[in-house]
C-alpha cells in the first residue's frame, strides 16, 4: 500500500457532495490522506468507515469542525497542524447551510447563513493558508443560484454592507418584506455570491505574493434528493418535493444533478494536472464558465475581504 504523501481537507465531507468528492479522491490514489471535517464526530467516524470500505484507502480520517463557531475553527486548525499528517495540498470548502424557518445566529452572534457559508470558511482558509504547499489548490463551492440569469427558481442575491449581512437584526430589517422562506433563500444566494467575492479576491492576493497556489470556485448545480442535506430546514411538503420529486427533473434540466455526478466533477478539479494555471476561475461541473456580472465587482470583493479580516482580527494582507 502506497504511503500517504499529501493531505486534503473537505468540509462537510461526511455526506452529500463532500462525501462523493472524498470517495473519488480517496479512490484515485492512496497517496492522498483525506480529512473529513464535520460537526459531528460520530457522523465523521461513520463516513470514514464507509469511505475506507468503498475505496480500500486506509488514509482517511475525520476531525470535528463546526463552521458556526470561531473557537471550533481555531481548534481545528491547531489540531491539524499538530496531527503529524502529510503536508496539506488541497482544501475543499464545501459545507454550507440554509435556514428558512426563522433567523438564526451563530455562537459568535453572526447571522447563521452568512456566518457559516462565508465567515467560517474565510477564517478556516486564512488559518490554514500558511500550511498549504506550493501548487496546492483551494476549491470554494458556490452555486448557480448566485446568478439571477440562470433562473434557478431561487431569489436573486441581495448584497448589503457586510456589517449588515452579519447582524441578524439588521439583516432582518433589510429583508423585512420577505416571507421566512424567501428571506432564508435570499440569504443563501447572497452567501453564494460572497463565496465568489472571496474566491476571486483570495486568488488575486495569493497571485500577488508570487505563490503557485490556485483558487477555483465551483457550481455543483441543484442536487435534490436524500443525498443532500440542504433542505433539512424546509417544511415537510418541500422536503418531500426535494427528496422524491425534484431528482427526476435532472432528465429535463442539465442544471439538476446527482451528488455523485457533481462530487466527481469537484474531485476532478483537485486531481487534474491540466488546470494548474486556472486560479480565479469558476467551474460549472466540468466546464469553466463566467459567473454573474455582479460577482466580478472588485470593490465589493475588497470591502468584504477587509471587513471580514478586521472582524476576525486578522491582517488584511496574507
Amino acid at each position: 500500500m502506497m504511503k500517504a504523501t499529501k493531505s486534503i481537507i473537505i468540509t462537510g465531507g461526511n455526506t452529500g457532495l463532500g462525501f462523493e468528492a472524498a470517495k473519488v479522491i480517496a479512490g484515485a490514489s492512496s497517496e492522498w490522506q483525506v480529512i473529513v471535517a464535520t460537526r459531528s464526530q460520530a457522523k465523521g467516524t461513520a463516513a470514514v468507515q464507509a469511505l475506507m470500505q468503498f475505496t480500500n484507502n486506509p488514509h482517511i480520517s475525520s476531525m470535528e469542525l463546526d463552521l458556526s463557531s470561531l473557537a471550533s475553527i481555531q481548534r481545528f486548525a491547531e489540531r491539524f497542524s499538530q496531527a503529524g499528517l502529510p503536508p496539506l495540498h488541497a482544501i475543499i470548502c464545501n459545507a454550507g447551510a440554509q435556514f428558512v424557518q426563522n433567523t438564526q445566529a451563530t455562537a459568535d452572534g453572526f447571522e447563521a447563513t452568512f456566518g457559516v457559508n462565508h465567515i467560517g470558511h474565510f477564517l478556516l482558509i486564512r488559518l490554514l493558508l500558511p500550511q498549504l504547499q506550493e501548487s496546492g489548490r483551494i476549491l470554494i463551492v458556490s452555486s448557480d443560484t448566485h446568478d439571477p440569469s440562470k433562473k434557478t427558481g431561487m431569489p436573486a442575491p441581495s448584497y448589503f454592507p457586510p456589517s449588515k449581512m452579519a447582524d441578524p437584526a439588521a439583516s432582518d430589517k433589510l429583508l423585512g418584506g420577505l416571507s421566512s422562506l424567501a428571506k432564508g433563500q435570499t440569504r443563501y444566494t447572497t452567501s453564494k455570491l460572497c463565496n465568489l467575492y472571496f474566491a476571486y479576491e483570495l486568488s488575486r492576493r495569493i497571485e500577488q505574493t508570487g505563490s503557485s497556489i490556485s483558487v477555483m470556485a465551483f457550481n455543483p448545480g441543484m442536487m435534490p434528493g436524500k443525498g443532500s442535506s440542504l433542505a433539512r430546514d424546509y417544511s415537510p411538503l418541500l422536503r418531500f418535493m426535494w427528496n422524491h420529486v425534484l431528482p427526476y427533473m435532472r432528465f429535463f434540466r442539465s442544471s439538476i444533478r446527482t451528488t455523485k455526478q457533481s462530487g466527481a466533477d469537484l474531485a476532478n478539479l483537485i486531481l487534474r494536472d491540466d488546470i494548474s494555471s486556472s486560479s480565479g476561475t469558476y467551474w460549472d461541473g466540468p466546464k469553466k464558465i463566467l459567473s454573474s456580472e455582479e460577482s466580478y465587482n472588485r470593490d465589493r470583493a475588497v470591502d468584504l475581504w477587509n471587513w471580514t479580516s478586521k472582524r476576525l482580527k486578522l491582517e488584511a494582507d496574507i
